[in-house]
């Protein structure tokens, strides 16, 4: 059975620092929205040994499955691999392929020091591999270990969607020009009535001329739009 729930693990000091504005998480939600897995949480650590390993098996423990970004690079601060190697308590090891692949991309005297950190991989995990890269992310246990580069990440993450979901999220928005206290508890009745539904408001702009949008979304379409048509008329009638 395909992966329900999931949770993306993002790695990286330069995102808790500002450095780097994080997109990664971002587009996983979209893509497993689309394919019906429920990300249900996103969390961000530092390139800290303790919090890596601590907040991964959390995770792990929680949900279906654990999507990490970052950290699997050729320098000093790219930990990660090591730490889910840890978190699993198996050995980190070269892998044969991936050492192939590069000894023949880059010749012997190419594989250096920083590429070789590269080649590694927890033992027993499976290989990720895409078109923007020769260096795979790794699969083992319920953890999927992504590249923090963006293209690379955004191909790496295409790879493995076939493990996620199986029936599709839809989603469909109201646009409002009311202040949200005027329909908020009609908004909460309505709610009630759907629990295969689910319903937030997001304001867009607040004071004297107020807008905002509606969002419905389910995996089922005929409460979605029976569901939209009762919120529609709820507005309809204020």
């Amino acid at each position: 059975m395909n992966h329900q729930t999931a949770a993306i693990l993002v790695i990286g000091n330069e995102v808790l620092s500002g450095r780097t504005r994080e997109a990664n998480a971002w587009l996983a939600a979209q893509k497993l929205f689309d394919c019906g897995c429920k990300l249900s949480e996103i969390a961000v650590v530092p390139d800290q040994s303790q919090a890596i390993i601590s907040t991964l098996n959390r995770l792990r423990h929680t949900y279906d499955a654990v999507i990490t970004s970052g950290g699997i690079g050729p320098t000093h601060d790219d930990i990660t691999m090591e730490c889910i190697a840890d978190a699993f308590g198996v050995g980190l090891i070269e892998h044969n392929f991936i050492v192939q692949a590069m000894t023949e991309f880059y010749g012997k005297e190419g594989l250096n020091d920083g590429r070789r950190r590269m080649t590694r991989v927890p033992d027993g995990a499976r290989l990720i591999r895409c078109a923007q890269t020769i260096a795979p992310g790794a699969h083992i246990g319920n953890v999927y270990i992504l590249a923090g580069v963006p293209d690379i990440f955004a191909s790496q993450l295409d790879a493995i969607l076939h493990d996620f979901g199986d029936m599709p999220f839809h989603r469909q928005e109201i646009e409002v020009e009311l202040a949200e206290s005027r329909f908020a508890a009609g908004l909460a009745a309505i709610q009630l009535q759907f629990n295969d539904v689910e319903i937030g408001s997001y304001p867009g702009r607040c004071g004297p001329k107020p807008c905002g949008k509606i969002c419905l979304s389910s995996q089922h379409p005929d409460r979605l739009q029976l569901a939209l048509k009762l919120v529609s008329d709820m507005l309809a009638s204020l």
